[in-house]
């Protein structure tokens, strides 16, 4: 582990996706985010430029092209890389990985460049992990990777925080070895050797990999998708959840005459209209091609970084809305190769449900055959199964569904191209029977008998909607506007500790959080210590200490494996 100080926590979520808070030193980004590529011999967008136009905290340079360049390696040696690159964000450096790559040979050692970067201050460094390409010869994958795993364990005690890139081709056993080592060791892993796939549009290989390579490390691991910087993939690779990528491509494309987009790319010439309005369409609209070579390509570059930064703020905005299933099946349709991806993200469904919200801001729609394999589906369908009902109604995706539960989340606000105007009426279910099957969905198999027949419900005048639950003239529970979910209250929270036995329900805190969660402060993910594997973030939940006493009720914030693998973050939220 590096000795900088590095921190990571989770402030919103959603399917596999995070927005977090990422700290290395005294420097602090949010995620997910681009770092654009930054080439110091020939650079089409200044880092000046990268700062104050772009507002972008983070950007990425190849220590081996400083390395091999007398005058730049003494500038940047002689005054450290943030004054040399006058940029004041975080710096990371790669090792001359994607040289060795393209070329087969880079003239350094492992050793030479990791101490390299460390004498030029980079913030995140790489050690010089081998690339393997996709579909390479397994036994030659196999040496390459031992040597990248040899490599990895030189740069343990880097000065910087190491960016340890996780290799094995397209072997999704080799995958998962090297995930394994290089999680258990750093707090930021990159997934490397996916260039290739990016061009030849395998996306399906792209989900496999990544999805195995998150399931084998910690959840509170920081994941860069390495070369990963074209936008019509980035709502894919963030709802797996990839946290940092890095955009050589905006350059790249430019130089070829190509102008990005969020759905794909275009030759300049071809187009008749420039389907943007970022300042450099604004400006030059199609009069764009008439610029002269050098111009044409600074401008192109530009635009490539707005469209760049443009879709990550979009998916940034989905994960806030808890809509980005909805933006993947937008934007999964862009290209056959996409859609395809889509199905083969939906095989990985069971894990990414584990992870997912049990209830949403948005509302839930339906926007095709993809829609059976959403996490929200596998949730609410093993859910269901708790239920004791013989009035249950067919609806799609989910299948059969108790009618008594139909006001909750995502029930209550789904929409379906067939039942945009045929909302199934409920007004003919009593109260009580909602409520107790409510109980049943929410909080498991048999906690509809903790509401005794002979409760008060109160509804909300303004809304007309099940509001409060009183037994005689206590309140026990309230019921929440936005999603229908239950909200326990003392005397309620008490019957399900003592119905639902050990662990069920619980996050376990430490003694050490006690007095502060006592006076409803948040628990913090580091004071977790068990927690009930069964339950979502989203869920109401029981926060008892070692001793199985109860202290209080709360939301859960993260999931329970993100609990149990966060420093930092609540976990949490006290009512």
């Amino acid at each position: 582990m590096s000795s900088t100080f590095f921190s990571f926590e989770i402030k919103f979520k959603d399917i596999g996706g995070r927005i977090g808070r990422l700290t290395i030193g005294k420097r602090e980004i949010e995620t997910p985010a681009i770092m654009p590529v930054y080439n110091p011999n020939k650079p089409l967008v200044s880092t000046m430029e990268f700062e104050r136009e772009f507002k972008s905290r983070i950007l990425m340079t190849n220590s081996y092209i400083i390395l091999k360049n007398d005058e730049l390696r003494k500038k940047i040696l002689d005054s450290g890389i943030h004054k040399a690159l006058d940029f004041d964000g975080l710096i990371a450096t790669d090792s001359g990985s994607y040289q060795l790559m393209e070329y087969g040979n880079v003239n350094t050692t492992n050793r030479e460049i990791i101490e390299f970067q460390e004498g030029i201050g980079s913030d995140i460094g790489s050690f010089l992990d081998i690339p393997s390409l996709p579909d390479a010869y397994k036994p030659r994958v196999s040496e390459q990777l031992e040597i990248t795993l040899q490599r990895a364990k030189e740069a343990r005690d880097a000065k910087f925080v190491v960016n340890a890139g996780i290799q094995g081709s397209t072997y999704m056993d080799l995958r998962e070895r090297a995930a394994k080592e290089i999680g258990v060791d750093f707090e930021l892993c990159a997934i490397g050797g996916i260039v290739r796939l990016m061009e030849e549009y395998r996306f399906s290989d792209l989900v496999d990999i990544i999805a195995t390579v998150k399931k084998n490390i910690p959840a509170n691991r920081v994941v860069h998708a390495f070369g990963l910087g074209h936008p019509m993939a980035f709502s894919l690779a963030v709802a797996l959840g990839c946290d940092l990528f890095d955009s050589a491509a905006y350059a790249l494309y430019a130089q070829n005459f190509r102008y990005m987009t969020a759905i794909g790319t275009k030759k300049l010439d071809e187009l008749e209209y420039l389907p943007c309005s970022c300042p450099v369409c604004n400006k030059y609209g199609t009069e764009l091609k008439e610029l002269n070579d050098d111009e044409k390509i600074r401008e192109l570059a530009r635009h490539n970084l707005y469209a760049t930064f443009e879709e990550l703020n979009r998916v940034k905005q989905a994960i806030r809305e808890n809509n980005l299933w909805d933006l993947l099946s937008v934007r999964m349709r862009s290209h056959p190769a996409l859609l395809s991806a889509l199905k083969k993200f939906a095989q990985h469904n069971e894990w990414l449900s584990g992870l997912d919200l049990i209830r949403k801001k948005s509302s839930f729609y339906s926007l095709g055959d993809e829609s059976e394999g959403r996490t929200e589906v596998v949730n609410v369908r093993e859910r269901v199964n708790r239920v004791t009902s013989e009035n249950k109604i067919e609806i799609s995706p989910f299948g059969e569904v108790p009618a008594e539960i139909l006001d909750i989340y995502p029930f209550g606000s789904i929409m379906t191209p067939e039942k945009l105007n045929n909302r199934i009426d409920t007004t003919g279910i009593r109260d009580i029977h909602k409520v107790k099957k409510i109980m049943e969905y929410q909080f498991g198999s048999g906690a509809d008998s903790l509401i005794d027949d002979g409760v008060r419900i109160k509804r909300s005048r303004r809304t007309g909607r099940i509001r409060w639950i009183y037994d005689k003239k206590e309140l026990i529970a309230s019921v929440r506007a936005s999603d229908h979910f239950i909200i326990p209250k003392t005397p309620l929270a008490k019957k399900l500790h003592k119905f639902f036995k050990y662990p069920g329900l619980r996050v376990v805190i430490d003694s050490e959080a006690i007095p502060f969660v006592s006076e409803g402060k948040s628990v913090f993910a580091k004071f977790v210590r068990e927690i009930d594997m069964d339950l979502r973030a989203g869920d109401e939940v029981l926060v008892v200490d070692e001793n199985d006493n109860l202290i209080r009720t709360g939301t859960l914030v993260l999931s329970p494996q993100e609990c149990l693998d966060f420093e930092r973050g609540i976990a949490v939220r006290i009512r």
